[in-house]
């Protein structure tokens, strides 16, 4: 089974709220393994968030769990800012 990849891109902020449920929402319909990557991901917003918590959860519903690949120290802090690090998989080991 092929693996999607979501480029989160430098910034990932509500202007891009709606697009990026689009892109998520197709992602969790596909039913296939998912990378995130959030490796040059200079800012992150609340509503942004939101959206990666929703699509960890629909994901986790469906027995899956993306793959982050190398999240940015900006995506980290604001995940543990806003309590989500965890729910996220993004605390450190």
């Amino acid at each position: 089974m092929e693996t999607q990849t979501l480029d989160l891109g430098e910034k990932c902020t509500i202007v891009i709220a709606e697009d990026l449920h689009q892109t998520l929402e197709t992602m969790v319909e596909s039913g296939q393994p998912v990378q995130i990557d959030g490796s040059k991901l200079e800012q992150v917003d609340t509503a942004a968030m939101q959206l990666l918590f929703g699509f960890h959860q629909a994901l986790a519903t469906d027995g899956r769990e993306p793959e982050w690949l190398n999240p940015s120290e900006n995506l980290r802090n604001t995940a543990k800012i806003l309590g989500l690090d965890s729910h996220l998989g993004l605390t450190k080991e």
